[in-house]
């Protein structure tokens, strides 16, 4: 089965979900929730991310992640959002034009310090309204840093409000009759969602999370909530840091007052198809939310685990987005939110040709192994022939003194040794014609190849089969069943067939009348029959055709008159 795993990294937290299974049934087999020990002020950075790194790192070891499946979830207080209409709807194209389209609504940015992404909310055939996350580099480089430091790569990253939609969106809470807002509060910031017929209509954050009171110097960005909230706000956002448990407990109190207020301006301001009916929380739990109601709307915690899913008991709130992360890393959700693209556009692209590369590489070692072994085993095949044609001359042309191998030399070769020595002695210069001696050489021993030749007695000419030899063959035949057949030939004799074709063999074609007596007819028959199996079954008889046969007058055998028997006698040893 799959594996994989989201991870959340906040300013103080961190959370981790390990899934095994199939986007639509899987199964949580780890989990881990756990605090850094940042500094006062909650930023994590200088020496602070080395001790975060080892904290982050020792609970992963402990629970053995899928290393090459990770999805990462960074704080949504670093992100704003932007809707935009675009005149078109190809994907490709806003791609490469969502960036400088969005740019001058992003005054608080450079906008090549930041990474875009965008979810298309509408469409019809001329344009589309598209809602546009823009989140700064710098701060998503911190938290990736930290995530390689403690010995993951995260194959992809999100924002906490992409992963809470893509877990609610696999539980059964969300429909295409009703509406919902989704809620994550996290240390310093609350991702909210609208969610309206099972489709997305709005994602915001408000600046304001559970731990606000002691997270000193974490200004919001450049437009926080400015007409929403205002500067009320981003005021608490940089408020000093205090530890007083009384001055605690109130500040806590009013972050959730605040939260409360802009959930019910959220819902009063959003267009929704069909109205809201409940609002799920997850993240950290805060007092006066869940069990409540919010401009007489019931607030929920969002529980988006199967039973017996393998998730806490209590405290699973807290798991949703890094399980929403986990989830998609497994193919599943809604939302493919990628603010990793501009990273990995480039190992992408190499990404997609890498392995087809590879393959060729293979099969090109392949073939040219294969065609060195064959190519190496024909040379070393021929190098031996060329060896032992060499060995053969040499002792044919200048003899064979081994010991054990007396070889004379051929009294026809002399003029090979005359040649040799008018070579030595200079009188072949390298300014003669010395490959028209060397032709003469070649044809004077092919002269002497050929005399030796007609010595030995190959004229080079074969000799027409014998009718003869033919003839006995048959004969023996009957001569080595004279205890089982009384034959008497009558005459006996004999063509040869010359053929002119090469593929067709030569033949003689023997011609026999006989007589075959025995007790009487039927007797006489059966042995003529076994006579031509018998003939049949003989390896250089190539056709033998039955003869009619005529009784007796005193019924004592029969009588064949021109028995044609084709025999081949280059088959008498096959």
């Amino acid at each position: 089965m799959a594996r994989s795993c989201g991870l959340r990294i906040g300013p103080r937290r961190f959370e981790f979900v390990i899934l095994d299974g199939s986007p639509k049934k899987h199964r949580i087999i780890g989990y881990h929730a756990g605090d850094f020990d940042a500094d006062s002020d909650g930023q994590i950075s200088g020496g602070e991310i080395h001790s975060a790194a080892k904290t982050l790192g020792q609970a992963l070891q402990a629970h053995a992640i899928p290393a090459d499946n990770v999805g990462l979830v960074i704080d949504s207080a670093q992100a704003a959002f932007r809707r935009m209409t675009l005149p078109f709807t190809d994907r490709a194209k806003i791609e490469q034009v969502i960036k400088f389209e969005v740019e001058s609504q992003l005054p608080q940015w450079n906008i090549d310090d930041v990474i875009v992404d965008f979810h298309v909310l509408t469409e019809n055939e001329d344009s589309c309204e598209v809602l546009v996350t823009a989140v700064p580099k710098e701060g998503m480089q911190g938290t990736i840093e930290l995530a390689e430091k403690a010995g993951v790569e995260p194959l992809e990253a999100e924002i906490e409000a992409t992963a809470m939609i893509n877990a609610a969106m696999g539980a059964d809470i969300c429909h295409l009759d009703d509406a919902q807002v989704l809620v994550h509060i996290g240390e310093r910031s609350t991702s909210v969602a609208v969610i309206d017929a099972g489709e997305l209509r709005e994602m915001r954050v408000i600046h304001i999370g559970a731990l606000t009171h002691e997270v000193a110097g974490a200004p919001a960005p450049a437009d926080a909530e400015v007409g929403v909230d205002g500067d009320e706000v981003a005021a608490e956002a940089s408020t000093p840091a205090v530890k007083d448990p009384v001055e605690t407990a109130r500040r806590t109190e009013q972050a959730i007052k605040r939260i409360r207020r802009e959930l019910g301006r959220t819902m009063s301001a959003v267009r929704t198809i069909h109205p809201i009916d409940a609002v799920y929380v997850c993240g950290m739990e805060l007092p006066g939310l869940v069990g409540e109601t919010i401009l007489d709307t019931p607030v929920y915690l969002l529980d988006c685990f199967d039973e017996d899913g393998g998730q806490p008991a209590d405290g699973y709130g807290q798991l949703v987005v890094a399980y929403g992360s986990a989830l998609r890393q497994l193919g599943g959700g809604v939302l493919s939110p990628s603010l990793r693209r501009e990273e990995l556009r480039y190992s992408g692209t190499w990404e997609r040709v890498e392995y087809p590369l590879c393959v060729a590489a293979m099969l090109l070692f392949f073939v040219l192994f294969f065609s060195w072994f064959i190519l190496g085993n024909e040379q070393k095949h021929l190098n031996e022939n060329v060896a032992w044609w060499t060995k053969s001359l040499n002792k044919h042309l200048i003899g064979d003194v081994t010991p054990g191998f007396l070889y004379p030399k051929s009294e026809d070769t002399k003029f090979v040794e005359e040649f040799k020595a008018k070579y030595e002695n200079g009188d072949y210069q390298l300014s003669d014609d010395l490959m028209a001696n060397l032709k003469g050489l070649e044809s004077q021993l092919g002269d002497a190849v050929i005399a030796l030749s007609d010595q030995a007695g190959n004229s080079g000419q074969s000799m027409p089969q014998s009718v003869f030899q033919a003839a006995n063959l048959v004969l023996g035949l009957i001569e080595s069943h004279k205890d089982d057949w009384r034959v008497s030939i009558r005459r006996i004799g004999g063509t040869y067939q010359h053929s002119r074709q090469q593929n067709k063999p030569s033949t003689v074609k023997i011609t026999l009348d006989a007589v075959f007596l025995d007790k009487g007819v039927i007797a006489a028959t059966n042995d003529y029959e076994d006579f031509n199996r018998e003939l049949a079954d003989m390896p250089w008889v190539v056709e033998i055709q039955t003869k009619n046969s005529e009784e007796l007058s005193d019924g004592s055998g029969i009588s064949v008159v021109g028995i044609p028997i084709t025999i081949n006698l280059d088959l008498i040893n096959s």
